[in-house]
């Protein structure tokens, strides 16, 4: 197969999931009602091998167990994208338990599968332990607000400069044309000046640390991103979904 992709097939219900592929959010979301959607994962597999796919139920924003009905199921899908959409085999799938009681606080997932890519992506597995930096939490306060500013200021060359490690390792994974990689840029510079205005990262937000403590990002209490814009007239909020790591032999963060 010249063009493997993967995507997660999911649907959930009143709880705050999350799922992860090696150790990297793919999707989170506080669901009081039901959703159900299917994503691409092939950025978070960074080469051919055994990958890690886990899961987390948690309840949904402002209850303290899981509800009656609280329930994540999914599933992986493999299609091929050499020349059309092509539905190959579906595997690992997941259902969790009926709630039958009252307290549980959290259920948890974890399984493994195999992936083959045509593609190895230098991402994270080149960055440095966070747990051993010192002052991590300033640090990364500090790139996410210099980014807030770069957009702020309209900046959009450094901004592009900024992620262009994360779109090249997306456009490669994805398999995207150059047309398509420099149009997903130019889709998010022209929101930035459709009424949008960066908004200030809030002080209570959350480091998180993933990707074997590899990554890290900043999050708001609801689990969205910390770093967003927002339409007032709209009353429409966009949000960054930008991930960071310290390149091994470096010591600020960089966007990967």
């Amino acid at each position: 197969m010249l063009k493997p992709y993967y995507m997660i097939d999911f649907s959930a219900s009143a709880c705050l999931f999350e799922i992860r592929i090696n150790d990297y959010p793919v999707i989170q979301m506080n669901i009081e009602g039901q959703v159900s959607s299917m994503i691409p994962i092939n950025y978070a597999i960074l080469e051919t091998g055994k990958q890690t796919i886990s899961a987390t139920i948690l309840p949904f924003i402002g209850s303290t167990q899981l509800h009656s009905k609280s329930e994540l199921k999914f599933n992986i899908k493999l299609f091929d994208v050499s020349n059309d959409f092509v539905f190959n085999k579906q595997f690992c799938d997941y259902q969790s338990e009926p709630i039958q009681k009252k307290g549980i606080p959290i259920i948890k997932y974890i399984n493994t599968f195999l992936a083959e890519v045509p593609y190895k992506l230098s991402a994270w597995q080149n960055g440095e332990n966070l747990k051993n930096i010192k002052k991590c939490r300033e640090k990364l306060e500090l790139a996410y607000n210099n980014i807030a500013k770069i957009i702020q200021n309209k900046q959009y060359d450094i901004f592009k400069s900024l992620i262009s490690k994360r779109e090249s390792n997306m456009a490669t994974s994805m398999y995207l044309s150059e047309e398509e990689k420099q149009n997903r840029v130019e889709g998010l510079l022209y929101d930035f000046n459709s009424g949008f205005k960066v908004q200030a990262i809030q002080k209570e937000s959350i480091m998180f640390l993933y990707a074997d403590n590899r990554v890290a990002m900043l999050k708001k209490i609801n689990g969205e991103s910390a770093l967003y814009l927002e339409n007032k007239k709209t009353e429409e909020e966009l949000m960054l979904d930008i991930s960071f790591y310290i390149p091994k032999g470096k010591e600020e963060f960089e966007i990967i």
